[in-house]
């Protein structure tokens, strides 16, 4: 059981303050699945029950709320009268099934049912929504594969070589192993087998390991990091080593290209394109995702779970504490649409995040129209998973050992061998470096405690490990935080998959586009502290496309980005030519969307 007090604590709250335990909101979502609009405009709105319902069974497990639980028991419910008579739940009409974007919005509602299944406490009805899964998926093994009058997987979508479809791996999987069905693991192979692409197999690329993922040949980031969540459960239930290599080739060779100062991935629209090197290139769409973002959290913690490396829980935090947090709408502005005669609407997050002099606010990722003239998006529905899987792996207990892999203020409590322990982690992180742990056991016991040594400070990364009998016990530990400041990634030409495409038989997908470095990309740097990345804010009194002179001597100032405005961390720094400028956390800059912010800050002349 965990009850903290930090950060993640508040956003798990916020999502169920203010989306979660909306009922409107999921009677809105499931009835997609009566009205089947999606058919008439090949859209995505059968994806926003599932993807919400995931994310509130995170946040229910952490939080443990009544109220919330008989909420997501009543959609459950509700979605499950949705269904035809042969077990098909979409929001497209059976004449263009199996088209656009049907197999992706499937793929969520079954893996909605999955993970309301791991907080469900009814017998009967866990037993109910299986067999519901069951007959979901059996619908689609009747229509899509191999053989005469099916369809091939990577046929079953007109959008990014079906790639969209293949993820529906990760349910399937799932659902084989909560039944034991060999049809279930069959069809799962299938995927594997089929490479997940359309003339692209990107599992074996990823085995191979002789390109980053960027080039693998379909570049759309959210759906391919999903595939490979979905060879992970793949792995996890055949155990062939070939596929375990592949999601951990895969996930290191994110870290290496595709992740930038604010802990997002894919800068050039949603698409992978070396964002490492190429988060300074000039334009205005220069932003991260935050269905990405959360993905690419979701994925990390899965691979966390299977290897034990510490350098993915430091890929969590630092898309946490910066481009998640910093997607958080807590002003509750209403998001915009510039059509007339469509109702404003207020959704959780904000769907993009700029990296250089930019606004939040200026788009909403996967809009979709509603029948009430209100609207929806994708990113607003994935949110909450992002604070579920980052409190669900903040610390873990597993056989004799418990793991603290984040440093959230409050308490957890297990038990090992028996006997009932409670962790209190006392710290203002990431404000401040300072951990006060203490462990009290009800009677002596001996367990193995392992906590994060993060990748950002001078240590060598990993885990320290305490092997010991426990009773009461204290730890005291102390993160340096001194300011670092990061130049961009050096790079000439390179080739990426960004230019638009069709197939003959009518696909989207990316083709290879040459670019070349420009100067004017170098003029940039990005601050760090700990794991949180400083940003320009204009309301401070400089504006966030000025030239910003690089300084190491900076001065902590009080958390106010403006009276009466909070931020978590505010310095103010100290130039040398004596015009002083004053940074904020990422997470709190701009969050008027009203207000220009920049992570890479523009370097005055001669600086650099």
């Amino acid at each position: 059981m965990l009850k903290f007090e930090g950060v993640a604590h508040r956003a798990a709250q916020f999502f169920e303050k203010t989306q979660l335990t909306d009922r409107v909101l999921w009677k809105k979502f499931s009835d997609q699945f009566r009205l089947r609009p999606d058919g008439e405009d090949k859209g995505w709105r059968g994806e926003f029950w599932g993807k919400m319902m995931r994310g509130g069974s995170l946040i229910c497990e952490y939080t443990g709320s009544e109220e919330l639980y008989r909420i997501l028991t009543d959609a459950v419910l509700d979605v499950m009268t949705a269904a035809d008579p042969d077990g098909a739940v979409s929001s497209y009409g059976r004449d263009c099934e199996f088209t656009g974007w049907d197999m992706w919005n499937r793929k969520y509602v079954m893996l909605g049912c999955e993970y309301y299944l791991e907080i469900c406490r009814d017998g009967a009805l866990a037993r109910r929504i299986t067999d519901f899964l069951r007959r979901q998926a059996d619908c689609i093994i009747a229509r899509v594969g191999d053989g005469e009058g099916k369809i091939p997987i990577t046929r079953t979508s007109q959008n990014w070589l079906g790639i969209n479809s293949s993820s529906v791996l990760e349910p399937v999987a799932r659902l084989y192993r909560l039944t034991g069905d060999g049809k279930y693991l069959d069809f799962a192979a299938y995927i594997v087998e089929s490479g997940a692409a359309e003339g692209v197999d990107v599992f074996e690329a990823a085995y191979r390991n002789e390109t980053a993922p960027y080039r693998y040949g379909v570049s759309k980031a959210y759906e391919l990091i999903s595939c490979f969540e979905g060879l992970l459960e793949y792995y996890l239930a055949t155990g062939i080593e070939k596929y375990r290599v592949a999601v951990v080739n895969f996930a290191r060779a994110m870290l290496r290209t595709e992740v930038s100062v604010i802990g997002g991935c894919g800068v050039t629209g949603e698409l992978l394109d070396h964002t490492s090197a190429r988060q300074t290139v000039s334009s205005d769409e220069v932003s991260h995702e935050t269905c990405v973002t959360v993905t690419w959290m979701k994925f990390c913690s899965r691979v966390l779970e299977l290897t034990g490396d510490s350098v993915f829980a430091d890929a969590m935090e630092k898309a946490f504490y910066n481009a998640y947090l910093g997607a958080l709408n807590v002003y509750r502005r209403d998001c915009p649409f510039p059509d007339e005669g469509k109702k404003a609407t207020y959704l959780p997050v904000d769907s993009y995040s700029p990296l250089l002099p930019g606004r939040r606010g200026r788009m909403i990722a996967g809009f979709q129209l509603l029948p009430d003239m209100t609207y929806y998006g994708c990113c607003a529905c994935i949110s909450a998973a992002g604070a579920g899987v980052f409190l669900r792996s903040a610390v873990v207990a597993e056989g004799d050992r418990v793991t603290v892999n984040f440093f959230e203020q409050g308490q957890a409590e297990f038990y090992m061998n028996g006997v009932r322990v409670t962790l209190e982690i006392r710290t203002a992180y990431p404000a401040d470096g300072d951990v006060a742990l203490r462990v009290r056991a009800d009677s002596p016991v001996r367990f193995a405690l392992r906590v994060r040594d993060p990748g950002w400070a001078d240590g060598a990364g990993g885990y320290a490990t305490w092997e010991k009998e426990w009773s009461d016990d204290r730890i005291g530990l102390r993160f340096d935080m001194p300011i670092k400041i990061l130049r961009p990634e050096h790079w000439d030409t390179d080739v990426v998959y960004t230019k638009s495409a069709r197939t003959d038989w009518g696909c989207y997908y990316c083709t290879p586009a040459e670019v070349t470095h420009k100067p004017e990309e170098d003029r940039y740097f990005a601050v760090t502290r700990g794991p949180v990345t400083l940003a320009a804010d204009g309301r401070t009194g400089k504006a966030a496309d000025s030239a910003f002179e690089p300084c190491f001597d900076a001065v902590r100032r009080e958390n106010e980005i403006e009276p009466g405005v909070p931020c978590l961390e505010k310095f103010e720094f100290r130039t040398r030519s004596g015009e002083n400028y004053c940074l904020v956390d990422y997470s709190s800059a701009g969050r008027d969307w009203e207000t220009d912010i920049a992570a890479w800050l523009p370097a005055a002349d001669g600086d650099f």
